[in-house]
């Protein structure tokens, strides 16, 4: 490459790889021939690419739309049997209902029977204590000329855990005389594996407006008394029978009447 020197106008021949520009970096250039129409046709192919991609991912939302709407008939048919099966459901709640009733009818009607038999089997012990208790007065050698005797012996469950204990004293003799005397209960069980013993007094829940029960109950009367208070058994107590113990204050007629009766099945 050759330059004409600025002072001397000589021409200076300088090397092309060693010449250094001064300012700006120098790049590498291109030239490619202009050609409007071509790059116009790019545009359009890749805009009806697009626009194709766009109808394409339409209708595939719509067929998919299309395929899972229910037909008229197969509404019709879903409809049919939503009714039935509403219907089917109405009638076991309705026969669930009447069984829960008859059931409810024969728990009802089974505890009567079942409080029934206890309250007849508490009679048959006491007419079998009867029995031989007129056994004993019809004995030459009897020690209980009065015919002291103990009739129907019944436990019944109370709310709070309580009990109604309920005992008959009774006078089998014939004969005008009243009997006068006490009872002695007490009410023997097992606790923490050992027996126990409880006097009915330590038991009795006592009432305001009741008079207290003694340890010996006061008994006076011609035919028979009841024993009826209310009691609360200590916790793990599980009683099983009652010793009983009546003694008369006649010095004419003196008796002592001693018996044991099973602890009842509860009402």
């Amino acid at each position: 490459m050759v330059f004409r020197h600025p002072v001397n106008n000589k021409m200076v021949a300088m090397n092309p790889a060693k010449a250094k520009v001064k300012g700006s970096p120098v790049y590498r250039m291109k030239v490619v021939p202009h050609r409007p129409l071509k790059n116009a046709l790019i545009a359009l192919v890749l805009l009806a690419l697009v626009a194709a991609a766009l109808a394409a991912t339409y209708f595939y939302a719509l067929n998919q739309v299309s395929s899972e709407r229910l037909s008229p008939q197969d509404a019709e048919e879903l409809r049919v049997q939503l009714e039935k099966l509403t219907q089917e459901a109405s009638d076991s709640k309705r026969e669930l209902a009447k069984f829960q009733l008859s059931a409810e009818v024969d728990r009802q009607a089974g505890e009567e029977l079942r409080k029934r038999v206890m309250v007849l089997r508490d009679e048959k012990a006491a007419l079998q204590r009867d029995v031989e208790v007129y056994r004993i007065l019809m004995s030459k050698k009897s020690t209980n000329p009065m015919g002291i005797s103990f009739g129907v012996f019944s436990v019944s469950a109370l709310a709070d855990n309580k009990k109604q204990f309920k005992l008959v004293v009774q006078k089998l003799a014939e004969g005008e005389d009243d009997f006068s005397g006490h009872l002695h209960v007490l009410i023997v069980g097992q606790r923490h594996g050992a027996e126990e013993k409880l006097s009915l007094h330590e038991l009795v829940v006592n009432k305001v407006d009741a008079e207290p029960l003694t340890e010996d109950i006061p008994l006076d009367f011609k035919f028979f008394q009841n024993i009826d208070v209310e009691i609360g058994l200590p916790e793990g107590f599980v009683p099983s029978r009652v010793e009983l113990v009546v003694k008369s204050r006649s010095d004419r007629n003196p008796a002592t009447v001693e018996a044991q009766l099973e602890w009842p099945e509860i009402k």
